[in-house]
């Protein structure tokens, strides 16, 4: 590859991003850790307000959860953003606030893989680690006509030590983000702008016309349903919510659901437990479709009578908006 071509490209042709315009490693942990599964339209208006609430990572080690929680909500993937949390208190206790600048001592931290590590290290410190990521995965395999599964590790690390042996011969800050910025921009997933690719005349895939077939990914299985009753209990001027303590959505708020054949079912058991509610017979359906599976929920009006599960906490309708929650509930329409 010329490298010397992509890093001129980059240089000449990059979106000015805020977290392309630093060198502050913690800035550009937060970046990488925002970008993951998410697109960069949609992180750009958090990173800035995230960053003016906790400038620093001693500021973040100091956050409560449940703040940090409401900050990002939205963005969904909240498990990446505890670990985050994790690991600023880390950097704030063993290295007194300072952001460690090796790979290892990186890439111990909780949360942070190869690719985070490899990002900040060469972006950050300018030092040739490689970061390959789904669209450094796109660019190369399409370069080289790599036509393996890359959905398989042994053939994902291929193409990492390619790109490890391309950014030891290039300037690591550019090359990392130009390589990013090549596949974000240009060579996209569907209907690339090879005219506009800056090392298109070497490409395999661009002579073999076979763009669209590359990379090639085995198929995943779909995601599994899930079907629940849920309920909005008012009291009052009050909602109650639980807390989850699952590892999908830990820390965020939502209405009492259940797993349930039927509302009937739910009124029994909440019975037998000493909660009696009366609920609406009218009732509206809501799906939510995460990566890996779909909520279809079943959503009633109740009124507490008696009881209440130790689960639930009680929460005022107008601070409704101040706890962190899951788009899965935030969407639902608690107006009758």
């Amino acid at each position: 590859m010329n490298i010397q071509l992509l890093q001129t490209w980059y240089l000449e042709n990059h979106r000015k991003l805020p977290f392309r315009e630093t060198k502050n490693p913690y800035h550009i942990w937060v970046s990488e850790v925002m970008l993951q599964q998410t697109q960069v339209e949609t992180v750009i208006p958090y990173f800035i307000k995230f960053i003016a609430i906790y400038p620093t990572v001693c500021d973040l080690a100091h956050a409560e959860e449940e703040h940090l929680l409401k900050l990002v909500e939205g963005l969904g993937y909240y498990r990446r953003f505890r670990l985050m949390h994790q690991a600023a208190k880390i950097i704030d206790h063993i290295y007194q606030g300072r952001f460690p600048n090796t790979y290892d001592e990186i890439k111990a931290l909780p949360g942070i893989g190869e690719y985070t590590a490899g990002a900040i290290m060469s972006i950050a410190y300018n030092k040739p680690y490689s970061a390959l990521d789904g669209n450094v995965i796109r660019v190369i395999s399409r370069y080289m006509g790599d036509d393996r599964d890359m959905r398989q590790q042994k053939n994902r690390n291929t193409l990492n030590d390619i790109n490890q042996s391309w950014i030891e011969d290039a300037t690591p800050e550019i090359y990392t983000q130009a390589i990013m910025e090549l596949g974000a921009t240009v060579c996209k997933p569907k209907n690339p702008r090879c005219g506009m690719c800056p090392i298109q005349e070497h490409c395999v895939a661009y002579q073999q016309n076979r763009q669209d077939e590359l990379p090639f990914l085995s198929k995943l299985n779909g995601p599994t349903s899930h079907h629940y009753v849920t309920l909005i209990i008012e009291d009052d001027d009050h909602y109650y919510l639980r807390k989850r303590d699952e590892e999908l959505l830990k820390g965020m708020y939502e209405y009492p659901q259940f797993d349930v054949e039927s509302i009937h079912h739910l009124e029994t058991l909440l019975q037998e437990q000493g909660v009696e509610l009366i609920i609406e017979e009218h009732y509206h359906r809501e799906k939510h479709i995460f990566s890996h599976q779909v909520w279809h929920m079943e959503i009633h009006h109740a009124r507490l009578l008696k009881g209440k599960s130790p689960h639930w906490i009680s929460i005022s309708k107008n601070q409704i908006n101040e706890v962190p929650m899951a788009t899965a509930h935030r969407k639902i329409n608690i107006k009758r």
